[in-house]
């Protein structure tokens, strides 16, 4: 069975990093994650500098992958920077929308709606933040997610349940795999986890696998988290991703030997943050 490692290290893992991330070294961790053999990579955001002054380099970083888009001026400067893939992202929670983007999410699927008439479903990813329980509103109903993957539908091919803050079960995994089947989109697993906690993830992981989900996100070294959510954990490390993959003998087309060249560039992100700032 073969499943797709969607690497989201270059935009999620970096982009509340406290260290500006140079674009040089932005650029060769996205080249050493193609030379490992993933082919999926979300590479930046287009954002307002203010807002993420990690993505401010985002023309100069781009390649050929695909970058978050939150608003119509972040797509028109996609788009004039060449990209031709998609993400965008809503939630069930209306406080995430409106602390994040400043709108309901009506009036986001709207926006997005207008935002991608040009651009085909199957270059765009849709991601559901918290689709399994926000810190602000609690349990997400099952109606709620539904009526999210049937906004989903009207905007991209595959939409992505982002576990936000790392509380899915396996049943509402099952649930959310059936409603994309039953909007025939391909379904995706965004996972994040507490410190220590990664075992929960892989176990989610494999509840996806149960379910019929065959994409799923990660970040190399960990990199990461959501940075407008407190209490979101971690990122889903590539490497323990792929070597939970291929220890189950499943095909993702790569080996953690495969990844060594990125984790070297992961590691020097790291060290980077880890360096005295001077007041």
């Amino acid at each position: 069975m073969r499943l797709t490692v969607y690497e989201v290290g270059p935009r999620d893992g970096l982009q509340n990093l406290p260290v500006f991330v140079p674009t040089d070294v932005k650029r060769r961790l996205i080249s050493e994650l193609y030379k490992s053999g993933i082919e999926h990579i979300e590479e930046v955001s287009f954002v307002h500098p203010k807002r993420v002054p990690q993505m401010a380099d985002a023309e100069d970083v781009h390649a050929y992958g695909a970058a978050l888009v939150m608003n119509p001026k972040g797509m028109e400067r996609a788009l004039a920077a060449g990209v031709k893939l998609f993400n965008v992202v809503f939630s069930p929670c209306e406080t995430f929308n409106i602390n994040n983007m400043g709108r309901t999410r009506t009036e986001l699927v709207y926006m997005f709606k207008n935002m991608l008439q040009d651009i085909p479903k199957e270059h765009v990813r849709v991601y559901i933040s918290m689709a399994f329980g926000s810190p602000y509103s609690g349990e997400i109903a099952p109606y709620l997610l539904k009526q999210c993957v049937r906004d989903a539908s009207m905007l991209g091919s595959t939409v992505v349940f982002a576990d936000t803050v790392g509380r899915a079960t396996r049943e509402e995994i099952e649930i959310a795999a059936d409603y994309a089947r039953e909007y025939s989109l391909t379904s995706a697993l965004h996972l994040h986890h507490s410190e220590g906690e990664e075992n929960k993830a892989l176990e989610r992981v494999k509840h996806g696998i149960f379910a019929g989900i065959t994409q799923f996100d990660s970040s190399i070294g960990g990199l990461g988290g959501c940075p407008f959510v407190e209490g979101s954990g971690g990122n889903l490390a590539t490497e323990r991703l792929v070597q939970y993959l291929n220890d189950h003998a499943f095909d993702v087309g790569l080996t953690v030997d495969d990844l060594q060249g990125a984790l070297v560039w992961a590691d020097k992100v790291k060290a980077l943050q880890a360096q005295p700032t001077i007041a």
